[in-house]
């Protein structure tokens, strides 16, 4: 079923408007979607289910970028996330207590206002669904930076 959703997302037959959307449109699904979870679930279970789904995209990701070596895969991470427009992925820290990744120009937050909460929920669930695939067991991953705080950047620290 999982492969099925990501091969049916990567189908894209749009002959005349392509396969680019604005980043705007792309942040108020995002936001204005999260609102209505809000609503449906709380705080917390709207942040857990974009959690959980990025997780998810992130394990079926982990597919096609797996390595042997944690170097690698994660320069295949960063290089993928660039090459799609996610953000440009920098690894801060890496040792076998955590490591701690950041994400420059994130597709969701940069260059929004301090809106006083972190709100890339979906973005700390892909890098969870990663390191969980490298690692072959559950990570806890937080974001603890993010541009919709004022803090000029995102960033997920992962427990390995």
């Amino acid at each position: 079923m999982k492969q099925d959703l990501l091969k049916a997302i990567s189908s894209v037959d749009r002959p005349q408007l392509g396969e680019d959307i604005p980043i705007l449109i792309f942040r108020a699904f995002r936001l204005y979607s999260g609102e209505y979870l809000k609503e449906i679930v709380g705080d917390k279970g709207a942040s857990m289910l974009f959690l959980n789904a990025g997780r998810q995209l992130g394990l079926s990701l982990a597919r096609n970028l797996l390595d042997e070596d944690v170097n690698r895969f994660l320069e295949k991470v960063s290089d993928f996330a660039k090459e799609e427009k996610l953000g440009i992925l920098v690894v801060e820290d890496l040792n076998k207590e955590k490591a701690v990744l950041r994400l420059d120009e994130c597709i969701t937050c940069s260059g929004m206002p301090n809106i006083g909460m972190r709100i890339c929920h979906f973005e700390t669930g892909i890098v969870a669904g990663l390191f969980e695939a490298f690692l072959g067991k559950r990570v806890k991953a937080t974001e603890t930076k993010c541009n919709a705080m004022g803090e000029g950047t995102c960033q997920v620290t992962v427990e390995l």
